[in-house]
C-alpha cells in the first residue's frame, strides 16, 4: 500500500473519531458519485457537513488544505450536488462543505477543521 493511501485512510479515521466525539453521526465515508468522492458525510440533527480530509506528514510541500485546488473544489461541489439530488429530504440551507486538515509529525497531530471552506 502506498504511503499517501495509508496517510489518507489514517486521516479519515482520525476525522471520524473527531466528529463522533463532537456528537456528529457519520452518515457515510468515501461516498462515490459520477463526479468524485466525498471523504466523509456527517450530520447533527438537520445540519449536514461534507468533509474533504487532507493529511500531510510535513508542511514541506504546503499545508494540507492547499491541496484542494479549483479542480478538486469543482469535483467536490458536483459530488455534493449529486448526493443532494439523491437525498431530496436534506435542507440545502443546512449544508456545509468543510476541509479537515491534519499535519502529523513524530510526537503530535495538528488538526484544523476549516468550516465552510469551499
Amino acid at each position: 500500500m502506498k504511503h499517501n493511501h495509508i496517510l489518507g485512510k489514517t486521516g479519515e479515521q482520525i476525522a471520524v473519531l473527531f466528529f463522533t466525539e463532537k456528537g456528529y453521526e457519520v452518515v457515510q465515508t468515501n461516498w462515490r458519485g459520477k463526479f468524485g468522492e466525498i471523504d466523509l458525510i456527517i450530520r447533527k440533527e438537520d445540519e449536514w457537513r461534507f468533509i474533504e480530509v487532507k493529511m500531510r506528514s510535513s508542511i514541506a510541500y504546503g499545508y494540507p488544505e492547499e491541496a484542494v485546488d479549483d479542480r478538486k473544489r469543482d469535483h467536490f461541489y458536483s459530488a455534493i450536488s449529486e448526493f443532494l439530488l439523491q437525498n431530496e429530504h436534506i435542507n440545502e440551507d443546512k449544508v456545509s462543505a468543510d476541509i479537515f486538515a491534519i499535519i502529523v509529525n513524530e510526537q503530535e497531530f495538528d488538526i484544523r477543521w476549516l468550516q465552510e471552506s469551499f
